[in-house]
């Protein structure tokens, strides 16, 4: 059986690097998806987009050594609706500051995504706390302008967003309908709860679970495979609590013997929603 991460991150520079690539291969994996996290996570001083540039050159360069050795590999980056908060509240800039970064940022991302150098966008969306509404506001325009360019260039779209069960995967389809995106399943859910996913996958979008146990155990036992599983591992050793993409196999091994899953049905899960999604074969 083949495993894949749908959604994880990467840090050469505080973290393992693509080195996760190899733990995860040595361990049944085949695909991983790298998403970008903040300039903040990669370094100790901030300069505005050329931060964000830099960490987006590291990033493309591990995906790169990543595919080299053997793990196919999808180069995502964004513009995180956090970011909006962080750099109001600790870099103090102004909100129309922040905004003209972020849309900056995506337009960059955007252009290397239809130069072929990126697989897709995100993470975008909107904050999954309280926050002050023009920062939500904030948030709404960056991703939408994320949508139209992942519309024209044919870009993959990971959202983050509140997570308020139905009510949010309708909002977004209605956002998401305005653009006429043709290809939603290029549009993926991250971190999904499991209430959600069904009405996602009837409104013909993907997502992705937490592979943390919890999850876990309700979605192999209660749903049809109609997912994918990420760690959302953050390369960063300050973080103290986190799922290892090299892992996730021997988790859903057990699992499977546990609920007698079928290995069609596994399957599907790291293998044909991953086609589909990313149109990447294994």
């Amino acid at each position: 059986m083949m495993f894949a991460d749908a959604h994880s991150h990467i840090n050469p520079v505080k973290g393992l690097g693509y080195k996760i690539s190899e733990k995860f291969k040595s361990n049944g994996g085949w695909f991983i998806s790298y998403v970008s996290a903040s300039p903040w996570d990669y370094f100790d001083s901030f300069n505005g987009f050329e931060s964000y540039k830099k960490m987006i050159d590291y990033q493309v360069d591990e995906c790169k050594k990543s595919n080299e050795i053997g793990i196919k590999t999808a180069c995502i980056a964004g513009f995180h609706p956090e970011d909006i908060d962080i750099l109001i509240d600790k870099i103090k800039m102004s909100p129309i500051s922040v905004l003209n970064l972020g849309l900056k940022v995506i337009e960059y991302e955007s252009n290397l995504c239809k130069e072929g150098i990126l697989y897709g966008i995100g993470e975008v969306g909107r904050q999954h706390y309280k926050t002050m509404p023009e920062r939500v506001a904030i948030s709404q325009l960056i991703l939408e302008k994320s949508l139209e360019y992942a519309r024209d260039y044919d870009c993959m779209l990971h959202m983050h967003l509140e997570n308020a069960d139905v009510d949010t995967v309708e909002l977004i389809d209605y956002s998401i309908n305005k653009v006429n995106i043709k290809d939603k399943r290029k549009i993926i859910f991250h971190h999904a709860k499991p209430s959600m996913l069904i009405e996602i996958n009837n409104l013909g979008y993907s997502s992705t679970v937490y592979g943390i146990d919890e999850v876990l155990n309700f979605v192999l036992y209660n749903l049809p495979p109609i997912f994918m599983i990420e760690s959302d591992f953050p390369d960063n050793p300050s973080y103290k609590k986190v799922v290892y993409p090299w892992e996730l196999p021997a988790k859903l091994t057990d699992l499977a013997k546990k609920f007698n899953l079928s290995e069609e049905y596994l399957y599907k899960i790291n293998v044909d929603n991953i086609k589909q999604s990313y149109h990447i074969e294994p």
